[in-house]
């Protein structure tokens, strides 16, 4: 283990450089939102061929009772010769997995609720503003605008016979011409973009979306509350010593709140101009992925053992062993890292450093992959695209060595009793939370589609709201919470039963950061 010891500067200055870190933010979020306030709500590059005879333009959902307007500006750089058959083709959700399934565009057109004609008018040469074309390249441009109701309930019956329910619903909006298919004039189809404006009755906001509004109300509650318990906590200690556990706890909980912060903001501007603020939404994901990996690090160093005295510890982490290496590494991540990082490599566990930072880069490189999917709101836990599907694979692993290192310390034989009851439930809660997202997303699955997007997000915010609330128990009980709160080091006060391990863990050297007399281990 290592000691770190901080000080804390005063409350007044605390104070002060609150308000001037509030005012920046305010400032940062107004020049983030003004940019985009004229922006288009979606738009795109599409280019039909003999083997893409369809392009998808957009996916929205529809309330109940509720009728959605769309607005489409397509536009071609040349003219499309045979417009005959090219048509954009609206289909509800009912029928979008046989649209799927289905081979040729001929079988999918007669799925569809609605087809419109798409006719381009001349409209001169004008510059050509595509990618990677010069300032000086010109095309010949031509337009078409489309605009349609969408009634949902939709006309008419499934091919069951069966009334559709008024609900939710998904409408899927594409583009095609089915001549590709038979005749090869792949050449003569030139490049169209596309600007769509779509509305949910008189809003923005696809239903999809209802109800997250308020789940991120209470998430930034939530987390808010428990970043200020954790502050009080902190403040309590100034000129005494804390564990810098709380400090991973607090950021986690502070990245949480955060996150449903920037997502609440572009929440309130996509209502207002159907596009938000990308770069707000992209800081929700990444605050979202940092809450992720530190509530994983937090979890795997306890259950590794980091806060308990040696001899509780035992003989396993000593151990040659893959597991024994590997639960060395993480049981003191954060000190481990910086020592790691302040040295340049020279000192420090290497191991433990290596997975601290490499759960934190992995973690926002799932954030990140999630980004370059066209969808208006964060994507982050959305398992229908790669990198949701891979966050699941990783908590299932992270759960894996989680739970060994649980294993080892209650089979240490140096175990008390009292304490072996508490790490069986502890691995118990530390498992369920690896294994919600693969939980959650099982789920899911059994639902109807039009509800799997809300049941997502409203488990995975119950799974991350218990996860830290837990963490902050753990971490502001005393001595008389748990077992764990008895032997554990982050509710002693001497600096002899605070130190110790990190000492240990240093080969004798002590490391420390100081902020006055405040101490942070």
């Amino acid at each position: 283990l290592t000691t770190t010891d901080i000080s804390l500067p005063t409350m007044t200055s605390s104070c002060s450089s609150s308000c001037r870190l509030m005012m920046l933010l305010s400032l940062l979020v107004a020049s983030i939102i003004i940019p985009y306030s004229e922006a288009k709500v979606s738009s795109g590059k599409v280019h039909l061929s003999g083997a893409q005879t369809e392009s998808t333009l957009v996916k929205f959902a529809v309330s109940p009772s509720s009728t959605g307007k769309i607005d489409v500006l397509l536009t071609s750089y040349g003219m499309y010769e045979n417009e005959l058959e090219l048509k954009m083709h609206i289909y509800a959700d009912e029928e979008w997995p046989a649209v799927k399934r289905a081979t040729l565009c001929s079988q999918k057109v007669r799925l569809a609720q609605k087809s419109l004609p798409i006719v381009f008018d001349y409209k001169g040469m004008m510059s050509d503003t595509r990618p990677g074309k010069k300032k000086t390249d010109r095309a010949e441009m031509y337009t078409s605008r489309i605009q349609t109701d969408i009634e949902n309930p939709p006309s008419g019956r499934l091919e069951q016979g069966k009334k559709r329910k008024d609900r939710s619903r998904y409408f899927y909006f594409l583009i095609d011409d089915c001549s590709l298919e038979r005749y090869n004039h792949d050449d003569k189809a030139p490049d169209i973009t596309f600007d769509a404006t779509i509305l949910n009755g008189s809003d923005h906001l696809p239903a999809d979306e209802a109800g997250i509004g308020f789940l991120l109300v209470l998430t930034l509650a939530f987390s808010g509350a428990l970043t200020m318990l954790l502050l009080f906590k902190l403040l309590r200690t100034i000129g005494g010593e804390v564990h810098v556990a709380i400090i991973i706890v607090i950021a986690a909980c502070g990245c949480n709140a955060a996150s449903s912060l920037c997502e609440l903001i572009h929440r309130s501007v996509f209502a207002a101009n159907g596009v938000g603020s990308y770069s707000l939404d992209a800081l929700s994901s990444h605050f979202e992925a940092l809450s992720d990996s530190f509530v994983a690090l937090i979890l795997l160093s306890i259950g590794g053992g980091w806060t308990l005295p040696s001899d509780v510890k035992g003989d396993g982490f000593n151990s040659e062993s893959g597991a024994g290496k590997l639960m060395k590494g993480v049981r003191n991540p954060a000190g481990s890292l910086i020592d790691f990082i302040s040295s340049k490599g020279v000192s420090g566990s290497g191991t433990g450093g290596f997975v601290a930072l490499s759960l934190i880069l992995i973690h926002a490189g799932l954030a990140q992959w999630g980004r370059t999917f066209d969808d208006d709101f964060d994507t982050y836990h959305a398992l229908e695209h790669p990198p949701g599907r891979a966050l699941m694979f990783l908590r299932i692993f992270l759960g894996l060595v989680f739970i060994t290192g649980v294993g080892m310390i209650r089979s240490s034989g140096r175990c008390p009793p009292s304490l072996m009851s508490f790490l069986t439930k502890f691995g118990l809660v530390g498992l369920s939370y690896f294994a919600s997202l693969p939980g959650v997303s099982l789920f899911c699955k059994t639902l109807p589609y039009y509800q799997r997007h809300q049941a997502l997000h409203w488990g995975a915010a119950i799974v991350q709201a218990c996860s830290l609330a837990s963490l902050t128990w753990l971490f502001i009980g005393n001595s008389d919470s748990s077992a764990y709160h008895r032997l554990s080091r982050v509710s002693k006060d001497a600096a002899t039963d605070m130190t110790a391990d990190l000492a240990a863990s240093r080969s004798g050297r002590s490391i420390s950061w100081k902020f006055g007399k405040t101490k942070i281990n």
